[in-house]
């Protein structure tokens, strides 16, 4: 059984799959969108179900990629069931995406969701009266507590399994709207589209002149006429073909929707007569299943938001927020990241003694010692780094905080000539590139989707923080090590700016759209919500590390390794960096530093790594990454090397990223030389203004 999962953003549909399905899920693109796909499967009563997570949109009007992907899974996939889910607090706004569901398939079940949210606003909702309204059934949900979910799934099941379909009753349109609805249906019920779509919903869609269903007429149209072409050429003269290729243009119901346009009925007016008369009906009959009660005082919502919303405390507590997450994923981790550390020590110990035992040859002793586990040992340290803020993270997000951040982030995005969600795209990106980068299909404008992609690299994620930290405890010890770190992150934060007005330049995009956002209610997310999309983007990162970095921290120990019995600047590496060193002499950097940045495009967690197998410190575990830098490099040279290795190329999994997403190879081209050119220059500025005024 094929079960499709529907609702507006914010309504909970992701609590509820990942209740349904656990880690039993998928996770891809629909196929040429750049939209994530998630697929469960779940088995129930000896029934194998396929669990389709849908896009969170507001409506299936075809403008937007959530929209289309929504539309045309319900229309072309027919599951079996739709499940859709709805905000029991803000009803009314929710049953518009209902009635259009209804208009595409009749076998649908209504899970009111934050219950006890509607009852603490003061909502009582009459589930039967709801249910005889619509006609489907209607389950009443807490997802977050896990209230109501099997219940749900289970009448979808049992819709499902119906052998006819349910009767749905019509939204009635006026008398004047219906006429034309009804000429529209006449003329299209003989066409190919009556075999494949819902008549009604179909003239519904033409009087609308839907784009992506003339799109279709158009490619059938095509396809019919080139079978045309090749009959005419030998059976027909030019002007037959001529003729047919003259009406392959031609839509069914052209005619009539001029007719129409004569009459004053343009496609906005139909648009907003269809919505109006949506909302007409779900106002007509409200009354019969919602009660609003008075309430004695304001709502936990809005008692929050008169605080966290406000211009004077709303900027401190986000800092403040934001100040916390960094603390606990970077300082307060720190413990468990040396246990990794001490852990991993330990364990390489434990095998070259045994390998030492089986008097294994010395060059494997030294592949496992200073190559696999000096490599891949030095990135699982920052595991608990990434896991706390993914954890912080999922939190924010899933409690309603974040939407709350970024409407007051918008007013930053305003003096950077961003729209207010790059906000959320650029804050992604902290923890990593990747989902930063995906995060901008949010934007619906492509030029403000293109330019925060662009915008993304230059946000320092959770691994290249990580390796910062690191340097800078071992040069900036104490109270100067916050302060380099600040200086750090405002020096991102400025060339954000500053290359945010310029990519508005170079992609020409001359309008800022305006930014509209639902504020969903507070709420207090459950373990459960917190821990398992943490768990999979933490486990995302763990599989990196035993496939990029495994394999990168291999190549730098043979490269570093070979020829055998030569002075490390005369091993591959060695040449290597001599060959790069000309390039960074002028910011100060050895051969060394050269050769970790550029394997640090494989996944800047190898710099760290790279950098520990070129100063053999696997040979000397007491010794730590950065104390061997500290003898090889001067503070001024470490600063240097902090700000180029937080503003240079992307991560190589960051630039596949963004060419899936923009599907342009010259932009990714371009935001490739843009930051590499962009950390040279402000490395060389730094370097050099630091030694003339008498730093070393």
């Amino acid at each position: 059984m094929k079960i499709a999962l529907v609702g507006n953003p914010n309504v909970g549909k992701s609590t509820v799959f990942n209740a349904l399905t656990g880690s039993n899920q998928q996770v891809g693109n629909w196929a040429g969108k750049t939209v994530e796909r998630k697929t469960g499967y779940i088995r129930r009563d000896n029934l194998d179900i396929e669990l389709i997570d849908l896009p969170g949109t507001y409506s299936l009007t075809a403008y937007t990629q959530e929209e289309i992907v929504t539309r045309e899974y319900i229309l072309r996939e027919k599951p079996d069931v739709v499940m859709a889910m709805v905000d029991a607090s803000n009803i009314e706004r929710n049953l518009y995406l209902v009635l259009q569901i209804l208009e595409l398939a009749p076998r649908v079940v209504i899970g009111l969701n934050m219950m006890d949210l509607a009852k603490s606003s003061g909502i009582i909702l009459h589930t039967t009266e709801l249910a005889r309204a619509f006609n489907v059934p209607v389950v009443e949900i807490v997802a977050a507590k896990g209230i109501g979910i099997e219940q749900f799934l289970a009448e979808a099941i049992n819709v499902g399994l119906m052998k006819e379909d349910p009767v749905i009753r019509e939204v009635p349109y006026p008398a004047e709207l219906e006429e034309k609805i009804q000429a529209m249906e006449t003329l299209l019920k003989d066409t190919v589209w009556a075999s494949k779509y819902p008549l009604r919903w179909l003239a519904l869609k033409r009087l609308e002149r839907d784009q992506e269903i003339g799109q279709e007429w158009t490619a059938i149209s095509s396809s019919d006429s080139s079978k045309s072409r090749q009959r005419d050429s030998c059976c027909d003269s030019g002007d037959a073909l001529k003729y047919r290729l003259m009406n392959a243009a031609e839509l069914p119901g052209d005619d009539l929707l001029r007719t129409f346009e004569e009459e004053g009925w343009t496609k906005d007016h139909f648009e907003m007569a269809f919505a109006d008369a949506k909302y007409n009906y779900i106002s007509q009959i409200l009354p019969k299943f919602l009660t609003q009660e008075a309430l004695k005082k304001p709502s936990r919502t809005d008692s929050l938001d008169r605080w966290i919303l406000s211009p004077l405390w709303g900027y401190p507590i986000m800092i403040l927020v934001l100040a916390l997450v960094f603390w606990a994923s970077f300082i307060a981790s720190a413990p468990l990241g040396n246990a990794v550390s001490q852990g991993m020590a330990w364990a390489a110990d434990r095998l070259v003694d045994l390998l030492q035992w089986v008097h294994a040859p010395v060059f494997l002793l030294s592949l496992i010692r200073d190559g696999i586990f000096a490599g891949v040992g030095a990135v699982l340290a920052f595991v608990p780094q990434i896991a706390i803020f993914f954890a912080f993270f999922s939190f924010l997000q899933d409690s309603g905080y974040l939407a709350r951040a970024a409407f007051l982030g918008d007013r930053l995005m305003q003096l950077m000539g961003l729209h207010g969600k790059s906000f959320f795209s650029l804050v992604s990106s902290f923890g990593c590139n990747v989902p930063g980068i995906m995060a901008t299909r949010t934007l619906e404008d492509p030029k403000d989707r293109l330019i925060t992609m662009l915008l993304n690299p230059l946000i320092p994620c959770v691994p290249r923080l990580g390796v910062m930290s690191a340097v800078v405890a071992a040069f900036f010890p104490g109270t100067r090590g916050a302060m380099v770190m600040l200086s750090l992150m405002l020096i991102s934060l400025l060339l954000v700016m500053i290359s945010a007005l310029f990519m508005r330049r170079v992609v020409n995009q001359k309008e800022r759209s305006a930014f509209v956002m639902e504020l969903p209610l507070y709420h207090l997310p459950t373990l459960r919500n917190v821990l398992l999309p943490t768990w999979h983007k933490t486990y995302t990162f763990l599989k990196r590390a035993w496939t990029f970095i495994l394999g990168a921290s291999i190549v730098v120990w043979v490269l570093s390794s070979f020829p055998q019995g030569v002075p490390m600047n005369l091993t591959w590496a060695g040449k290597m960096g001599g060959w790069l060193e000309f390039i960074g002499k002028p910011l100060g950097f050895d051969w060394k530093i050269m050769v970790a940045i550029v394997f640090g495009f494989t996944a800047k967690e190898t710099t760290l790594s790279t950098l520990g197998i070129l100063y053999g410190v696997a040979a000397d575990a007491s010794q730590s990454i950065a104390q061997a830098m500290t003898g090889a490099m001067s503070p001024l040279r470490a600063y240097t090397f902090l700000v180029v290795y937080m503003l240079y190329i992307p991560c190589l999994a960051s630039v596949v990223t963004t060419y899936k997403e923009s599907g342009s190879l010259r932009w990714t081209g371009f935001g490739i030389a843009y930051n590499l050119i962009l950390s040279f220059i402000v490395g060389w500025i730094i370097f050099h203004g630091g030694l003339a005024l008498g730093f070393r």
